[in-house]
């Protein structure tokens, strides 16, 4: 992730962190079901779908939710000014076919408010979001930067579309930060403050997790992220074998759980804002083979 708008809310800005892509083939019409009331809850990841409740049921949550929110439309009112005067803004006369992958994205995703998508000038390849929906009915912001644009095609950026809603429809920027706020008080604490720490490590993680469960239910096709991922991750569009990076992200998973008890403590030590390459695509696998994706599918068939 970067963090580039207000370092106190940290959390506020999602990405994709190594974007999504999928292949340089042209872009192909799909077929996938609209996910009609569709709620975040159905394909948070299991870490984050249990903290985000915790969370909610928190003293005086509502009240720090409004504080919240108000300096977010601070934030939101920054961020959209310094792009409608250094980005370019998607519409239906401006680049019309992203216009309507961010349509059918939140279509899918059946979102209240589809969000205002901008192109930013960056040589790298990148996508973000403020990641909380406003209640007074402002359209949520999406930016995809044009290196990550010049790499994918249309079926592509609405992989990456998808993963940006999911921060928004989990509204991950205020419960992360409530999180935050919540386990402050126990930071200055020798063993606490440092579980504290960590928990919250693992739910940022989580909650990326949840995000490439949304790229999914958009792309509605596990190669297609598995694709996405594997591009962005090698740097280079010559690598499109998803299955050998599917069989990779098998060997990784093995090798860890074979490995000595040092190594594995080392790895999972390291502070990361996303998790590992190989873990996203075994992870998201799982979650394509299991009976709860399945069962969201069928239900709106």
């Amino acid at each position: 992730m970067k963090f580039s708008v207000f370092l106190s809310f940290a959390p506020l800005l999602h990405t994709l962190g190594v974007a999504l892509a999928f292949s340089d083939s042209a872009s192909v019409s799909r077929s996938r079901i609209p996910l009609k009331g569709i709620d975040a809850s159905q394909f948070r990841h299991p870490l984050d779908r249990d903290l985000t409740s915790f969370v909610q049921g928190l003293p005086l949550s509502n009240v720090a939710e409004r504080a919240i929110r108000s300096s977010l439309s601070l934030v939101e009112q920054g961020t959209r000014l310094d792009l409608l005067s250094s980005s370019v803004k998607v519409s239906p006369q401006q680049m019309p076919e992203l216009y309507k992958s961010m349509e059918d994205a939140s279509k899918i995703l059946d979102m209240d408010v589809t969000p205002e998508l901008y192109i930013q000038s960056s040589p790298q390849a990148n996508a973000f979001t403020l990641a909380l929906q406003s209640k007074d009915g402002k359209p949520p912001i999406v930016v995809v930067t044009s290196a990550l644009l010049d790499k994918c095609n249309d079926d592509e950026i609405e992989a990456i579309i998808g993963h940006e809603l999911g921060h928004l429809k989990c509204s991950h920027s205020l419960y992360l930060t409530l999180g935050g706020l919540a386990s402050a008080p126990l930071r200055g604490l020798p063993v606490l403050g440092s579980q504290a720490e960590q928990q919250l490590q693992k739910w940022r993680l989580a909650a990326e997790y949840s995000c490439d469960r949304a790229a999914l239910l958009v792309a509605q096709d596990v190669n297609v992220v598995a694709g996405a991922m594997l591009k962005l991750f090698a740097g280079t569009s010559r690598a499109t074998n998803t299955e050998a990076f599917i069989d990779q992200s098998r060997e990784y998973e093995k090798l860890l759980e074979d490995a000595n008890p040092i190594v594995k403590a080392s790895i999972r030590m390291q502070q990361r804002t996303h998790p590992l390459p190989v873990k996203r695509v075994a992870e998201l696998e799982k979650w394509f083979n299991s009976d709860e994706y399945r069962n969201i599918l069928q239900k709106n068939e």
